[in-house]
């Protein structure tokens, strides 16, 4: 059975409203069965992290039949589900990447069970990865705005998270920026289209979650909250 660990998450940022200069600081724990617990402080490297993250609108595929008897799929928007990816990389170099569906009419939606999220670098030193859990925002906790149906950049948010995932001892790369690329079969990017997209630090392979048999368990909960000041609220 899986060792069980859990990390503790808060991401805070002040507006400067409040007379607070630094909006994006983080502090994090990581807590293991039988072993010392890691904490350290870090702030959001706004440098970097120039958004809280980026909406685009999600599709709703459909099948059905013509009147001519032939058969297709339709794609179609809907205007209150939106998809999210997030990358927060911290001082510490530790970055998160985040992928979650949003919809107006929830207080939750869920970890894309493809994509997911990688959490690695840092003080941990290790890359955890999963496909599995929810993300939940307050009465105004993330700005976006439903009515335009194009990609829009994320200004702020207020979540809280519950992640699963598993890691290895393996040592993370120290490569910080992670990118999406697409893939067909969740293993490989391509150069062509998909409907399938992953995080990768090279560019070339998919960053997988680890079922070998020394992979342990994780979970990660704790409240994200992000402040961009140089990206415009929709």
């Amino acid at each position: 059975m899986f060792r069980s660990i859990v990390i503790l998450l808060v991401f805070s940022s002040v507006f400067a409203a409040c007379g607070l200069k630094n909006e994006n600081k983080a502090e994090i724990s990581l807590l293991a069965d039988g072993e010392p617990a890691l904490y350290f402080l870090g702030d959001v490297d706004s440098d970097i992290t120039t958004s809280c993250g980026q909406a685009t609108p999600a599709t709703t595929s459909t099948t059905g039949t013509g009147t001519t008897g032939t058969t297709g799929t339709t794609s179609t928007t809907n205007n209150t589900r939106f998809t999210v990816i997030s990358q927060l990389i911290f001082k510490t170099k530790e970055t998160l990447n985040l992928r979650f569906t949003y919809d107006s009419t929830q207080i939750q939606g869920k970890i894309d069970p493809q994509q997911g999220f990688v959490l690695a670098g840092g003080a941990f030193g290790k890359t955890v990865q999963g496909t599995q859990g929810t993300v939940e925002w307050f009465n105004q906790g993330i700005n976006i705005d439903t009515a335009l149906q194009s990609a829009q950049q994320i200004s702020f948010f207020n979540l809280e998270i519950t992640l699963n995932g598993t890691y290895s001892n393996i040592a993370s790369s120290s490569t910080t920026i992670l990118n999406s690329c697409n893939t067909l079969d969740s293993v490989n990017c391509t150069s062509g289209t998909s409907t399938t997209q992953c995080f990768t630090s090279d560019n070339k392979t998919c960053l997988v979650q680890n079922t070998t048999t020394d992979a342990k368990s994780v979970i990660i909960r704790g409240t994200l909250k992000c402040n961009a000041p140089n990206i415009v609220p929709q």
